[in-house]
Formats: structure tokens, C-alpha cells, sequence
């Protein structure tokens, strides 16, 4: 299998590119605005010395043969035989020289630019006698203007290179020490000291990681208290179901109703962990009237007279409605099995808030456990019986969560328990 690129390599490269294309793109500018320079400038140089020798060469005193023979010297010459085509490619700044000097004499068929190998000329036409050349000698700068563009190039890649590795190094070293503690963050290890001077972003991914961790080990805390759980709430009724098949007490009537409500008790109890494993993610929002839902409920409960229900005639909301008639029936069910009688549902909408309220008239449970009921497998076994899985306040916990809300538990002041789910109300077509 191929390896892949690290992400220091590819930040290198990629700051590395851009670091030569914009040197590049600036040795460009700079090489055109250069060339412009030394066009106007040499252009004008051109002119005036072809303009003072072509002017010199009409005139016979002494000074001007002396000034004369400076210029020739100087490398001006004068030539009646028509200019000669380039051999080799005429340079950028000697074609610039002479479309300028052409351009400041009025006349740009005045002025030829030819090269050679050996040099470089610029022949100007004399304004005295037409068949008669100026011819200026330009140094060729090729060579040189080629091997120093070379070693800037190289200079400037090397610098460029230079500056990507720290800038590169500077940006993925939170990486690679994020990488290496990776499997401490899950473990929910702090990581605060080997993150010092990291850029925001590596630092909200760090906590991300913590906090996907946490949720994996809860996860795997509720598994395993499932698994326990299981296992004892399955082994008493399943001895007594032995133990009942071995005296042979199946013919006994009222032995046969005990060994039913024990299968009764076996499939409530995996009903309840299939429903806490399963946890109505799944389903599909729908609008529902609640307050018939929590109706329905009622006409099932085995003494419905017992029963208050306070709420409107209409409570629309969108909700996951088998979610959320599972969490309610097991509010009733703790309420009808640690309680006592009466019992009431209040149902309402507070500040785009809807409420679900159950209360019972039984000892409530104790301060110190309020905060921790709600917890897989964990029984208010102080101030009530061991029925139940343990299972059904965390399924209406979840339940509350996974429609955005709260849930909420307490002892009212009139005694027994007070457990309240809390939704943010949706807009309905109801």
C-alpha cells in the first residue's frame, strides 16, 4: 500500500510553491520595470550622442575634429553601408533602446538594433546625408543577465525552501504532539502542558477528542452495568422458574400464576434494555397531539381511576412519538410501583416550552440520591422496592435529550416524587 504524503511534507511543498511563485512573479515585475528604465534612459543616451556626432561630423574647426575623434574612441563610428541582420536574437533591452531613441527622433526607421554574437549595435540614421550611418556599440549583457538570474533563482529557492520548512514545522508540530497523545486524550488524560502555544483549532480538536473519549467510556460503563445488570435481574426469577420445574409445582395453580409473573418479570426487564440499547434515535420526527397520547396511556394503566390528567385539550408538538410514550409510561410505571395513590399527569407549554409532569403521593426519595437517579441499573432502594431493571429513568433521561430538552426530578412539598420532562416546543400544522 502506498504511503501516504505527512502533513509536514505537504505544507512544505504547498508554502514552498507559493514562495516561488511569488518570487518569480516579482522577479518578473521587476525584470519589465527595469527594462523600461534602461530603455528611456540608454535611449536617450543613444540619441544625444548620435544627434552631437552626427552634428560634429558636418564641421571642420579644431574642437569639433577634436570632440570628434572622443566619440570614435568611445566606440561612435560612422558607416555608409546599410545595417546588417541580427545572427543571433536581439535582446529584450537593446530592442527597448532602440524603439525609444526612435520614438524621441521622431522617426523609428531612423533607428536599426542589430546583434551578433560578438556584440551588440544600434545604428542611427544621419539627419545631414541619409546614406550615412551612426553606429553605436551596446555591450551584451546576456551571458552575464543568464547566470545572475540563475544564481538569484537559486538563492531565492533555497531562502523560499528555508522559510516553508520552519513555517511548515511551526504549523504541524500541535499536529504530530496531538497525534502522539492521541490515545491519552481518549483515556481523558489532560492534555493543557503539551498544548501550550498550539494554534485554537488544534486546541478544539483536542477537546473534541476528550470529548468523543468521555462518551466512549460511558458508553462503555453502560455496557458493562447492562451486562451486569442483566445477569442479576435474569438470575432470581429464573431460580425461582427452576426451582418451581424441579419440586414440580406446574399443576399448582398458584404456583403456575408465580412462575408466569416471573416471565412476565424476564420480558419487562430485556423489553427495558432492548429499549435503553436501542434508544429511539432512529425514528423519524412526527406531529403528535400529546395530550392524546398520554390518554391512551392512561386507558392501559391497570387502575386508570387512580389517575389525574391536568393539561389543555390540545397539545401539538413534533416529537419521536414512540420515544417519548416509552419514557412516559415508565414514569407512570415508577410512580403506580414506588408510589401511592393519587396519581396525576400535567401536561402544558411554558415559555415555548412543553412540560410533561408525573406525581405520586408516596415518601419520595432522598436528597442525596436525586442527583444520581437517572443512572443505568440505579435503584432508589432506601425509600422504595428493588422492582424494576433500573433501566427506566435513564431511557426517559435520553429520551428528554434526544428531543433537545431536560429532565427533571424532585419531592414535592406535599410528599411523593415529582419527575418532569421539558421540550422545546416546534411549530406543528396541527
Amino acid at each position: 500500500m502506498k504511503r501516504a504524503p505527512t502533513t509536514f511534507s505537504l505544507v512544505l511543498a504547498l508554502v514552498a510553491l507559493a514562495l516561488l511563485l511569488a518570487l518569480t512573479l516579482a522577479g518578473l515585475l521587476s525584470t519589465r520595470g527595469g527594462l523600461k528604465a534602461a530603455g528611456e534612459t540608454y535611449g536617450r543616451l543613444v540619441v544625444s550622442t548620435a544627434l552631437a556626432a552626427d552634428e560634429l561630423s558636418t564641421r571642420s574647426d579644431g574642437a569639433s575634429m577634436r570632440t570628434l575623434d572622443a566619440l570614435k574612441q568611445a566606440g561612435v563610428a560612422f558607416s555608409t553601408s546599410a545595417p546588417p541582420p541580427p545572427t543571433v536574437r536581439v535582446a529584450s533591452v537593446i530592442r527597448e533602446i532602440g524603439r525609444t531613441a526612435g520614438d524621441l527622433l521622431g522617426d523609428p526607421s531612423r533607428v536599426v538594433v542589430t546583434q551578433s554574437l560578438q556584440s551588440s549595435q544600434i545604428w542611427v540614421r544621419s539627419e545631414h546625408d541619409p546614406r550615412r550611418w551612426i553606429v553605436l556599440h551596446a555591450v551584451s549583457y546576456r551571458q552575464q543577465l543568464i547566470d545572475s538570474t540563475l544564481v538569484v533563482t537559486l538563492l531565492a529557492g533555497l531562502i523560499a525552501l528555508a522559510i516553508a520548512g520552519f513555517a511548515a514545522r511551526l504549523l504541524t508540530r500541535p499536529l504530530e504532539r496531538l497525534s502522539a497523545h492521541a490515545t491519552a486524550l481518549l483515556a481523558g488524560d489532560p492534555m493543557i502542558q503539551q498544548l501550550h502555544g498550539s494554534p485554537r483549532e488544534v486546541r478544539q480538536l483536542a477537546q473534541a477528542i476528550g470529548t468523543a473519549g468521555a462518551r466512549l467510556r460511558g458508553v462503555a460503563r453502560e455496557r458493562e452495568l447492562m451486562l451486569a445488570g442483566i445477569s442479576h435481574d435474569l438470575r432470581t426469577p429464573l431460580a425461582r422458574l427452576r426451582l418451581a420445574l424441579e419440586l414440580g409445582d406446574a399443576d399448582d395453580p398458584q404456583r403456575r400464576e408465580a412462575m408466569v409473573g416471573d416471565l412476565q418479570e424476564l420480558d419487562s426487564a430485556l423489553e427495558q434494555c432492548l429499549a435503553f440499547v436501542r434508544d429511539g434515535r432512529d425514528e423519524a420526527l412526527r406531529e403528535v397531539d400529546i395530550i392524546t397520547l398520554v390518554g391512551q396511556l392512561l386507558a392501559l394503566r391497570g387502575q386508570p381511576d387512580a389517575w389525574q390528567l391536568e393539561g389543555p385539550s390540545l397539545l401539538p408538538a413534533r416529537i419521536r412519538p414512540t420515544l417519548l410514550r416509552r419514557a412516559i409510561g415508565n414514569l407512570m410505571d415508577n410512580a403506580e410501583r414506588h408510589g401511592a395513590a393519587p396519581f396525576k399527569v400535567s401536561l402544558g407549554c411554558d415559555g415555548g416550552v412543553l412540560f410533561v409532569c408525573v406525581t405520586d403521593h408516596g415518601p419520595g426519595i432522598p436528597a442525596s440520591l436525586l442527583d444520581r437517579l437517572g443512572q443505568p441499573f440505579l435503584r432508589g432502594d432506601q425509600a422504595r422496592s428493588s422492582a424494576g431493571s433500573g433501566l427506566g429513568l435513564s431511557i426517559v433521561m435520553r429520551a428528554a435529550e434526544l428531543h433537545g430538552g431536560t429532565f427533571e426530578l424532585g419531592n414535592g412539598s406535599y410528599g411523593g416524587l415529582a419527575a418532569t420532562i421539558r421540550i422545546p416546543a416546534a411549530p406543528t400544522n396541527i
